[in-house]
């Protein structure tokens, strides 16, 4: 049983950008309002993980850049935590990542648009988009819940869906990201496997949470949150939900000062 060969598991097979996985780490252990993480305990999360310092620094410099965190210092050491615009962006998508189950609306309504030109038919997807709507076919939109008031010149209607397509399926859940979601069901369990019941410190404990969440994080925001019905049978995603809650239930999340108290014993 070991820690370094759950966290090789999770990272072995993971597109690890930099930027994003500093965007996850500050998601999971540092969303809430002037929580802040210690440059060193940044430094020890991501050299875990096999981020070279450079990367780190390039990562770092873009995020600030981009408004998504600021810094202070604190004698020689830096302490970064997101700004408000960052924080927003993280909140946007915590229901996403953190849920349970996928969402499970009793009723949902289709708007169909008239003729349209590609140009307008692209504004309208983005505007419907903006609003939650999933395009499933040129000019028809899916949303949950009851039709709007006002739908302008489009067709609305509404009820339960009584039969999903197999073409929608496959739009909905492309065969590269059901391969994705296999993969990563397939890395969740060789890290149980390897994790067995030992005790984890906290800073390899926030190592795992974010490796798992980053893993997750990936797949469920490239697809609408839609019920299990809309996609394809053999799509592993139930189980791989299943993997992502159980282990973050198992690892819990270790506070940065708790990361900090085990660098200091090292």
């Amino acid at each position: 049983m070991s820690t370094d060969a759950a966290i090789s598991a999770l990272a072995q097979d993971a597109e690890l950008r930099t930027w994003s996985l500093i965007v996850t780490i500050f998601g999971d252990l540092a969303r809430a309002p002037g929580a802040e993480i210690p440059g060193p305990v940044l430094s020890a999360i991501t050299g875990r993980i096999g981020v070279k310092p450079e990367a780190m620094r390039v990562a770092l410099h873009r995020l600030r850049k981009d408004d998504w965190l600021t810094s202070r210092r604190e004698g020689r050491v830096s302490h970064y935590l997101l700004t408000e615009a960052g924080r927003a962006e993280s909140e946007t998508a915590t229901g996403r990542i953190y849920a349970t189950r996928p969402a499970t609306p009793e009723r949902w309504h289709l708007l169909v648009a008239g003729p349209m030109d590609q140009a307008q038919r692209l504004e309208q997807d983005g505007a419907l988009a903006a609003r939650g709507y999933i395009a499933v076919a040129p000019g028809t939109w899916l949303g949950p819940g009851p039709a709007p008031a006002e739908v302008g010149a489009m067709l609305a209607f509404e009820g339960h869906p009584a039969a999903v397509p197999g073409w929608l399926r496959a739009e909905l859940m492309p065969p590269a990201l059901e391969t994705a979601y296999a993969r990563f069901a397939d890395s969740l369990e060789a890290a149980i496997a390897a994790l067995g019941a030992a005790a984890v410190s906290p800073l390899d404990r926030a190592v795992l949470r974010v490796l798992i969440v980053h893993g997750w994080r990936r797949l469920v925001l490239r697809h609408p949150d839609l019920p299990e019905a809309f996609f394809p049978e053999s799509w592993t995603g139930p189980r791989t939900r299943r993997l992502v809650h159980g282990l973050l239930d198992r690892l819990g999340k270790p506070s940065v000062a708790e990361v900090s108290a085990d660098l200091a014993e090292v």
